[in-house]
């Protein structure tokens, strides 16, 4: 359930906000990307593809696998969950989390670590064999971690894919469905690629909607529930636009790669994720055509994670 605008058009005041700046891609291939704090360093977690006929394109591992790179050197960890896909991450103290779909494609399963180099990995959630499961986001609420979790089926349940459910856990390792027939976003419309985070007493959720004319924007809501959502007076969170190809660190590619860039169409920006760092909410996002030419991008926003959820609503 969705909130009518129809008063808040009328009466509403909009307060003035800052801008988000796009900073410019930083790879080729990878998509969706988690940025998490880790022993007080920025890096980014990432799923390195190899499937569905196109893979990284330095894959030197030649399976799909998870990494994190440290987004200032640029180096990267050991490769781990080789074969698994979708994945995100969620730092607490100095322990590392992963959360990624199994082959079979209905499971669910969480990886933590002290060291990013050796991995422990139990069962998070097991779905009926007819469930579909794409993207997930962690973070943590009022007393427990919340875990939104995208849907591609069956339809009895997601209604138009791509739709989002909830989990709860107290502990990271083990998790609860909540009730999909009333706690989803949502069955009537394409909605993908959550992102959830906790701040000021709400959940706040950046998703993708998918708009005519082939065009695939992130959209943000609200919720206390995870029944009710109010839909920011604000949206689009941002759209695609020329500075998605700026290019950060351009001698990382060859000339052929940076045309490749540059003469991309794009028409979408997808699978955004976000931290807060040294005061600043660093955003990663996914931008390209959604057909398999696909790059990963960063935008900062010059102020704090709530500050910045918060401003599409007031």
């Amino acid at each position: 359930m969705l909130n009518d605008f129809d008063r808040d058009l009328r009466e509403k005041t909009i307060s003035p906000r800052k801008t988000l700046v796009k900073k410019g891609t930083l790879d080729i291939d990878i998509v969706e990307a988690t940025p998490v704090i880790w022993k007080d360093r920025l890096y980014r977690f990432e799923w390195i593809r190899y499937e569905f006929g196109r893979g990284y394109w330095n894959n030197k591992e030649r399976v799909a696998h998870f990494r994190f790179t440290d987004m200032e050197t640029e180096e990267t960890t050991t490769p781990f969950a080789h074969g698994y896909s979708y994945g995100s991450a969620y730092t607490e103290e100095d322990r590392a989390y992963a959360f990624g779909v199994h082959e079979s494609g209905h499971r669910l399963d969480v990886f933590w670590s002290s060291d990013m180099v050796h991995w422990d990995s139990a069962v998070a959630l097991d779905f009926p064999s007819e469930w579909s499961l794409f993207n997930t986001s962690v973070c943590k609420g009022d007393g427990e971690y919340v875990m939104a979790i995208e849907i591609g089926g069956p339809s009895e349940v997601c209604g138009v894919p791509f739709t989002i459910v909830f989990a709860k856990s107290k502990d990271l390792l083990h998790w609860e469905l909540l009730p999909a027939a009333d706690h989803i976003y949502t069955r009537e419309r394409y909605s993908a690629c959550p992102v959830i985070r906790y701040v000021a007493g709400m959940y706040y959720m950046i998703y993708l909607e998918g708009l005519p004319c082939h065009r695939w924007l992130p959209y943000i809501v609200r919720t206390k529930d995870f029944v009710h959502f109010e839909l920011g007076m604000r949206n689009p969170i941002f759209c695609f636009d020329d500075d998605d190809k700026k290019i950060q660190r351009p001698e990382k590619f060859t000339d052929e790669q940076i045309n490749y860039i540059l003469t991309a169409p794009d028409c979408n920006n997808s699978d955004v994720d976000l931290c807060e760092y040294q005061g600043k909410t660093v955003i990663l996002y996914s931008w390209g055509n959604q057909m398999g030419k696909e790059f990963l991008a960063e935008a900062e926003y010059d102020g704090s994670m709530e500050e910045f959820l918060t401003s599409f609503f007031a």
